[in-house]
Order: structure tokens, then C-alpha cells, then sequence
């Protein structure tokens, strides 16, 4: 087994991470941290505010993230929506995190896709609820404003009528450090990046342009620190070992 100081790592430097950077410190590792991404809640315009009290003229709503979870429920609350005018809408997860942030206020999802890749999140869909039927359907997609979400293409070339609803924006902070960290994880400088909230996963796809994250650290060994976010990896086509401070 390789020691840790004959490695180079990488993780973002969150609350989270301080006991692991501690010790790779302490055993004279070098280290890498990534600046973590700041997130903003968007005003949203008149039509908007409008589909989201309408929520009965959807028949599905997809999640792609924690993060649109999060501010879709911030925006109910602001707007005096009461959760239960989520029952008359199905509601695909890109995955059990993202899942697991509506069972916390016992919403349910009804499809949650193995890998979210967008191929993998059209099949689920399709599967579920018959290819020939998508046509006849409305989606309302709850996104980062500048993501370009590859399943609303998909859905839309099978005929059915998606509505993007762009709640929250993405910023780079410390652009010139990220762009050099960037640099280095593409030129193979980092041998292993360990990844502990399913943040991390958001933050990588905005600093490489919304690359699929699996290419983004396709040569790159990935680490995790407990069970869940190993399936988390898995859903994102990511191997991960456990990362052990010994």
C-alpha cells in the first residue's frame, strides 16, 4: 500500500474535510484543496412564481440535485405552497441522495435512476412510465441557471413539453486558485481525490464546464469516507475506496 505522504490528494476545503486535512498534514502529505462553490436562491419572474403554484399542470418533476431540492422547497415556503401540492405530481430523483432530501419532508420519489447519467435517466423514465406515453406529458425541471441539462433534450426529442425553472445560481469563487487547481487535476498532478458530500460532486461539474464527472476523474483514484456517498459515486459511475485515517 502506498503511504499517504508519498501521494498527492485533493478535497475541498469544507468543515467536513478539517480532521482529514489535519492528519494528511501530519503525516506530511501534499494537498490540494479545492474552494468550495458558492450558491445563490434566484428571484423568480412572474411566469415562474405561476408554474410553481400551478404545480397540478405538471405531471412529472425532476431533481437533477440536492441543491434543487433544497431552494424548490425554500421557494414552496416563501410562496405559502403547502407540501401536499407535490402529491399530484410524480418526481424523478437523479439518485438516492437527491431522494433522500425529499423523504426528509416525506415526499416521495417515484423514479430514482441507478446512474444519472443522462441516458440511464431517459431509460428510467422511459421504463416507468412507456416510451410511446411521454409525449402526452409536462415536465417542470428545477435547475442551476447555467446547467444545460441533457434529459430535457432527450425528453423533448420523445415529444413531451419541458419547462426549466432555473431557482439557483452557481458562482466560482477564488477564480484564478480554482482555474490552477483545474490545471493540475487534468494534467494528472493529483493522484487521489477524496470526495465526502455530495456537494463536492456539484462543485466539480460546475468547475469543468458541467463535464460528465465520471471523465472528469476517469484517471484519478477516488476516495470517500462512508457508505453512503460510495453509492452516491456509484450513481455517477464512480469506483471509490474507503479513505481510513491510520
Amino acid at each position: 500500500m502506498t503511504n499517504a505522504n508519498e501521494k498527492t490528494y485533493a478535497l475541498f476545503s469544507n468543515p467536513a474535510n478539517r480532521k482529514i486535512i489535519a492528519w494528511l498534514e501530519k503525516k506530511g502529505a501534499k494537498i490540494f484543496q479545492f474552494p468550495l462553490l458558492e450558491t445563490e436562491k434566484m428571484v423568480l419572474d412572474e411566469k415562474s412564481i405561476a408554474d410553481i403554484k400551478n404545480l397540478n399542470a405538471f405531471d412529472w418533476i425532476i431533481f437533477p440535485d440536492i441543491l434543487t431540492v433544497d431552494y424548490f422547497l425554500q421557494i414552496l415556503e416563501e410562496n405559502a405552497i403547502d407540501l401536499f401540492e407535490m402529491d399530484s405530481v410524480q418526481v424523478c430523483a437523479f439518485g438516492e441522495t437527491v431522494a433522500d432530501c425529499l423523504r426528509f419532508v416525506q415526499l416521495h420519489a417515484d423514479v430514482i435512476p441507478t446512474l444519472v447519467e443522462p441516458a440511464n435517466v431517459f431509460l428510467a423514465l422511459s421504463d416507468y412510465i412507456g416510451k410511446d406515453e411521454l409525449h402526452n406529458l409536462k415536465f417542470l425541471l428545477p435547475k442551476e441557471t447555467s446547467d444545460e441539462l441533457e434529459i430535457k433534450k432527450k425528453l423533448v426529442e420523445s415529444g413531451a413539453s419541458v419547462v426549466e425553472l432555473p431557482i439557483y445560481q452557481a458562482k466560482i469563487s477564488r477564480a484564478v486558485e480554482t482555474a490552477r487547481l483545474k490545471i493540475l487535476l487534468k494534467g494528472g498532478a493529483i493522484d487521489e481525490f477524496i470526495i465526502t458530500l455530495p456537494t463536492d460532486l456539484i462543485a466539480l461539474k460546475h468547475y469543468f464546464n458541467n463535464r460528465i464527472i465520471s471523465k472528469t476523474l476517469s484517471e484519478i483514484n477516488v476516495s470517500t469516507i462512508d457508505k453512503a456517498m460510495v453509492q452516491t459515486l456509484k450513481e455517477h459511475n464512480l469506483e471509490a475506496d474507503f479513505f481510513q485515517l491510520k
